[in-house]
C-alpha cells in the first residue's frame, strides 16, 4: 500500500511541477517583454510555444512580426499566432485579424483567405457577411484554389448563413478547375491593331517549370505563325516576346499578362524597325517606331 501511494505521489509530481515551471516561464518571458529584453523573452517562449502553449505562440508570434529580438518575419509571426488562434485563443484571434487586415491589401492571396475565413467564423468580432465573401472572391479569382473550394461548398450547401446558389457554386468549381488545368493549351483573343482595326490571335502555350514556350498565329493580311521567346510563367504572371518579319518590315511585340483561369489578359508594346513595302509595282518606306500599349482578353479554345 505505501508502495503504491509512493508511485501515485511521484506521477502527481510529474504532472504538477511542468504546469507550475511553464507558468513561471511564462511569467518570465512576459516581464522580459516588459523590460524589452526580447532575445531571453524569445529564448523562454519557443520551447513553451512548440508545446502548444497558445499564449507562448500569441507572444512568440509578436516577437517576430515586430522583429524583436529575432530577425523580422512576418510570415513565421502569422502562423505562431494562427497556431493559438485555431486552438481558440480569442487574442490570438483578435490579433489574427487585425494582422491579416493590416497585410490585405499587399496582394497576398493566403492572407485574403485567412481574411475571408476569419471573418464568417467572427474572429475579431461581427462582421457584415458580403465583405468577408469578397476577400474571398478576390483570392480565388486570381487563382488560389482553397478559396474557390471553399466559396463553391458555401454556395452548394448554404452555410455560414447563406442562401445555397446553385449557379455561384458551379462557378467556382469550374474556376478552379480551370486554374488547376494551367495554362498549357491553346488561347485564342481579338487584340486591337495601331491605326484602327482588329487582329485574331492564337497562342499556344507549353510550360517547363518556369518557361513559356509555344507560338502565336495570326490571321488577316498580317497573317502568319511565330514562336515565342523568352517566355516565362511566375505565380499567375506570365511574359513573353514575338517577333516577325511582314512585307519587309521587322516588329518585336513585348507580352505581358495574368492567367486568370478561364482567361488570359494580355498587354502587347509594339517596335518596328525601318523597312520596305514592295507590291503592285509600288515601293514606299514603311518607317519604324514604337506604339503604346494595347490590352486584350483571350480565352482557352475547346
Amino acid at each position: 500500500m505505501e508502495l503504491r501511494r509512493l508511485i501515485c505521489f511521484s506521477l502527481l509530481l510529474c504532472f504538477v511541477f511542468p504546469i507550475l515551471s511553464y507558468a513561471d516561464q511564462l511569467e518570465d518571458a512576459i516581464t522580459a517583454i516588459k523590460n524589452e529584453d526580447f532575445q531571453k523573452a524569445h529564448e523562454l517562449l519557443q520551447p513553451l510555444a512548440e508545446e502548444g502553449d497558445t499564449a507562448a505562440q500569441t507572444r512568440l508570434g509578436a516577437l517576430y512580426v515586430n522583429g524583436q529580438g529575432v530577425e523580422k518575419d512576418i510570415t513565421k509571426g502569422l502562423s505562431w499566432i494562427m497556431k493559438a488562434a485555431t486552438q481558440g485563443d480569442e487574442t490570438a484571434r483578435r490579433i489574427a485579424f487585425k494582422l491579416c487586415l493590416d497585410l490585405v491589401n499587399q496582394g497576398d492571396t493566403t492572407v485574403m483567405y485567412n481574411l475571408g475565413y476569419m471573418c464568417l467564423n467572427g474572429w475579431g468580432g461581427e462582421h457584415d457577411t458580403n465583405v468577408c465573401l469578397g476577400w474571398l472572391e478576390n483570392a480565388g479569382k486570381i487563382g488560389h484554389e482553397t478559396s474557390s473550394k471553399l466559396l463553391a461548398k458555401i454556395y452548394e450547401e448554404g452555410i455560414f448563413g447563406i442562401a445555397p446558389d446553385e449557379e455561384k457554386a458551379t462557378y467556382w468549381k469550374d474556376l478552379a478547375a480551370a486554374f488547376a488545368a494551367g495554362i498549357d493549351g491553346k488561347w485564342s483573343g481579338t487584340a486591337p491593331v495601331q491605326g484602327g482595326g482588329t487582329m485574331k490571335l492564337t497562342f499556344t502555350f507549353k510550360t517547363d517549370g518556369n518557361k513559356l514556350k509555344g507560338a502565336v498565329s495570326r490571321r488577316g493580311p498580317w497573317g502568319g505563325t511565330d514562336r515565342i521567346r523568352d517566355g516565362k510563367i511566375e505565380e499567375n504572371n506570365v511574359s513573353f516576346v514575338v517577333k516577325s518579319s511582314v512585307f519587309g518590315m521587322n516588329t518585336t511585340m513585348n507580352y505581358t499578362g495574368t492567367f486568370l483561369g478561364d482567361r488570359l489578359k494580355l498587354t502587347y508594346t509594339t517596335k518596328t524597325r525601318r523597312g520596305r513595302i514592295t507590291g503592285s509595282g509600288i515601293s514606299r518606306d514603311t518607317g519604324g517606331g514604337d506604339f503604346p500599349p494595347v490590352t486584350f482578353t483571350a480565352k482557352r479554345v475547346e
